[in-house]
């Protein structure tokens, strides 16, 4: 299979320094490859220096107990709604459950965001953080609404803490240092400890 090849390759490459970039686009054009794979691809392989170096840095979900965390909102929330539809994830050669719809930018608060809120607020209540801090991109359409509806929802489920828009959310999160939810391997590389939430809420 085509994927399976282009994934081998471009672990070779990555393992040989090549640019990242460079090395997808080297890997897509040569197995002429979709942009759903392309994004598969770029959530699953990673170099063996960067999959020990993640790895180092997962903690279990009880962890959080009685510690601040801060969560990378839509990252979150998108892998979450993309796990409990059972389809669009992949576990990454780091061990990270991430989504591959590459819908960022492109992204809608709807029905689907509600449940898949609920589902990470239920684990939260079940871990017990003492503070947890919710952190949404403020350029995507209906942030505020969003941070509105978290906020509401975690007073609803007894949890303390806030849900806030940024126009720099990256950087605030890396910033803080807490014990980070994200999957986004910039962030993962820039702070000291992260949790996979995701991947304790995926029906699969």
């Amino acid at each position: 299979m085509s994927i399976d090849k282009a994934s081998q390759d471009l672990k070779y490459l990555l393992d040989r320094n090549y640019n990242r970039t460079t090395a997808i686009n080297l890997v897509v054009n040569r197995y002429e490859l979709s942009e759903k794979n392309c994004n598969l691809l770029h959530r699953y392989v990673f170099p063996e220096k960067e999959i020990r170096a993640h790895r180092k840095k997962i903690c279990p979900p009880r962890r959080m107990r009685g510690k601040k965390i801060v969560i990378d909102g839509y990252n979150v929330l998108i892998t979450v709604e993309a796990a409990l539809e059972g389809k669009d994830t992949v576990l990454g050669m780091d061990g990270i459950l991430r989504d591959v719809k590459g819908i960022f930018s492109k992204y809608k608060f709807d029905k689907n965001s509600e449940k898949a809120i609920g589902k990470i607020l239920e684990k939260l209540k079940e871990f017990k953080p003492s503070s947890t801090l919710f952190i949404f991109d403020s350029q995507i359409s209906k942030s505020g609404e969003l941070a509105a509806f978290v906020r509401e929802r975690m007073e609803e489920h007894g949890l303390t803490g806030d849900a806030i828009t940024s126009p720099h959310a990256d950087k605030e999160i890396k910033k803080l240092n807490c014990i980070t939810l994200s999957s986004d391997s910039i962030i993962i590389e820039n702070v000291d400890r992260v949790i996979d939430l995701p991947s304790k809420i995926s029906r699969l």
